[in-house]
């Protein structure tokens, strides 16, 4: 038996726990590793907005290596513990390491205090809501922002200040995106909207003032949904959705697919295409994660698609041909202005804000599968596209599994298409 030995983590940004033990022969003291591979099975956050301190409970899987690493922005971390009780641990540039064994599933929690921000990157003070999308999760939670990680999650908020509501999942029993998961807090009102044939009940809450502009753009947000279920297949993240209005600041336009509850700005809450998009990211981009951030046109061109063809099944070929007018002018305004290829090459490489987030990832990929419709029928791309989603929902796929998955179900190789649409600048004729 060696002698007992104190182990100390390494240098910190925030704090440094110490753990004592006793040392047989054949065990050695475990330092904080940096360790990526190691997965996030579930994250149960319990959140308190008067204080601002929070816990994150993460479930990870065996990994072949020591340790454990998170991203965590400017969190305070204040102490990482597990059953066995303090864990070593040590921050580094908006990094979070910890200690833990390889080849063993492993359970900690993590305790620190969080920073509200005027800025759409974590808990947004001016709004009451959080935003997190695409890489600030870190900035609320320990997490890892790759879009292919995938955590079912719990949530419990406290401190929800007096005459206020705060609207947040209490569970996510699929795996979901890190940016997925939200809360808002506010003045809300909740106004049930109805039940799919599916039983899948939807509501839309607003703020003060907005309930005219809630009940316009929400007016045939059940027959949307249903036949995004009917379509294309079931719905992942629970039994209950809705809209949420967003205040984030004027100018703010669009939603944010924060599933089963998503976030639109208060400036679009009476647009019917805004909710029927970020409906349809249940399936796309949340509901089937991205492989690399260069596949975000397979999220964002996908739903863009299906939101004009579910405008069209429920309100008729006048409403369809309006969005797709729509979409005509921000294609030809978005290659005036800035653009782009739509699906780059790599892997998470690229700055998905910086150099690919913009209309061109949205327009062109819409554009892309209304091609691809023209050479196949309407009813076969139905089927190559809920064919896609059986195959890979709950996990992560790529632009290239569905141009694998159109081939095998229509027989077309779209592939020239996608070449055209989405990986050159400028576009074929929409003609």
């Amino acid at each position: 038996m060696k002698p007992t030995l104190v182990v100390a983590c390494a240098a910190l940004s925030f704090g440094c726990q110490s753990q004592l033990a006793s040392q047989t022969e054949d065990v050695k003291p475990i330092a904080p590793q940096e360790n990526w591979k190691r997965d996030i099975l579930a994250t149960d956050l319990e959140i308190d907005l008067a204080s601002r301190r929070a816990s994150a409970t993460i479930s990870l899987s065996a990994s072949t290596r020591t340790g454990a690493s998170f991203e965590v922005g400017d969190l305070e971390i204040e102490s990482v513990t597990s059953a066995s009780g303090a864990v070593p641990f040590r921050v580094v540039d908006g990094r979070l390491d910890v200690a833990l064994p390889a080849k063993k599933p492993a359970a900690i929690t993590v305790h620190y205090v969080f920073r509200e921000r005027d800025k759409l990157e974590g808990a947004h003070t001016p709004s009451g809501t959080t935003f997190i999308w695409p890489n600030f999760c870190g900035n609320l939670f320990p997490c890892k922002s790759e879009p292919a990680e995938g955590v079912r999650f719990g949530l419990e908020i406290t401190g929800v200040p007096q005459g206020q509501v705060a609207v947040y999942p209490e569970t996510i029993d699929a795996d979901a995106p890190s940016y997925m998961l939200a809360w808002a807090v506010g003045a809300y009102t909740k106004e049930d909207l109805g039940a799919t044939a599916a039983g899948t009940r939807a509501s839309v809450w607003y703020l003060p003032g907005g309930k005219t502009a809630a009940l316009a753009g929400t007016k045939n947000l059940v027959k949307v949904f249903d036949w995004y279920e009917r379509t294309y297949g079931e719905y992942l993240f629970g039994d209950e959705v809705g809209s949420v209005s967003a205040q984030w600041g004027s100018g703010a336009f669009g939603g944010m697919e924060h599933h089963p509850f998503w976030h639109v700005s208060s400036g679009s809450m009476a647009d019917e295409e805004t909710h029927a998009h970020e409906a349809a990211h249940g399936w796309f981009g949340d509901g089937i994660r991205l492989r690399c951030w260069e596949d975000l046109t397979l999220s964002e061109g996908t739903v863009s698609y299906l939101t004009a063809r579910a405008l069209e099944e429920v309100s008729g070929a006048s409403a369809g041909d309006a969005v797709w007018a729509k979409y005509e002018s921000r294609l030809a305004s978005v290659i005036a202005s800035e653009d782009r290829k739509a699906w780059p090459e790599g892997c998470n490489q690229v700055d998905v804000l910086k150099q690919l987030w913009n209309d061109v990832v949205y327009m062109k990929g819409a554009f892309f599968y209304r091609a691809v419709e023209a050479q196949v029928g309407r009813a076969a791309l139905d089927r190559s596209i809920a064919r896609f989603y059986a195959e890979h929902r709950a996990n992560a796929a790529g632009m290239g599994d569905m141009l694998e998955t159109i081939q095998k179900e229509t027989g077309f190789d779209a592939s020239p298409l996608a070449e055209s649409w989405l990986r050159q600048l400028g576009a074929p004729s929409t003609r």
